[in-house]
């Protein structure tokens, strides 16, 4: 078989859908990222609601990054003019499926001890599974869209959960 010809090379940013851009921007600063740049002002060229399939395209945005990790992937915070972005009922977000964004955390412990302090809502305190799993402790907050922002520490050394071994040496599927 022959090679493609291209390949994906590395994730480059993710839109985060935003009710207030400048509120966004506060609460990603309070995890950590900064802003890379700020597009609050910048009128969107015709072509950019052709290519996301949309028949017309504006909004207000800011990309940021992780100073620990500045040619990562990152953030683009966007609040969408026009057309209008939905948002899931606050009232409601406990019923809804939630969109989940998953950073790796250094002391996830004093992460939710000083994200709680700063008025952060998280849907439970930090969880600590079973040491098998390789897992130091997860907790999930909320940011202003309505996203779930996990926040997870493993143990030195390991690259994802170790769920699979897990459940195997206790016999489940």
């Amino acid at each position: 078989m022959s090679e493609p010809g291209w390949a994906l090379s590395r994730f480059y940013h993710t839109v985060i859908n935003c009710r207030d851009l400048d509120e966004s921007v506060a609460f990603y600063r309070k995890l950590g990222f900064d802003v890379l740049n700020d597009r609050r002002h910048v009128k969107w060229p015709p072509f950019v609601a052709g290519l996301f399939g949309l028949k017309r395209a504006q909004g207000r945005g800011v990309l940021m990054v992780l100073p620990s990790d500045p040619d990562g992937p990152m953030l683009d915070l966007l609040e969408w003019l026009e057309p209008k972005a939905e948002f899931p009922d606050p009232a409601k977000i406990d019923e809804t499926v939630p969109r989940i964004l998953a950073f790796r955390t250094q002391n996830v412990h004093a992460a939710y001890d000083d994200l709680s302090r700063q008025g952060v809502r998280f849907a439970q305190p930090v969880h600590t599974p079973e040491q098998a799993l390789g897992v130091v402790g997860t907790v999930c907050c909320y940011d202003p869209n309505g996203n779930i922002i996990e926040m997870i520490e493993l143990e030195p050394g390991v690259r994802h959960s170790r769920a699979n071994e897990a459940l195997a040496d206790q016999g489940k599927p």
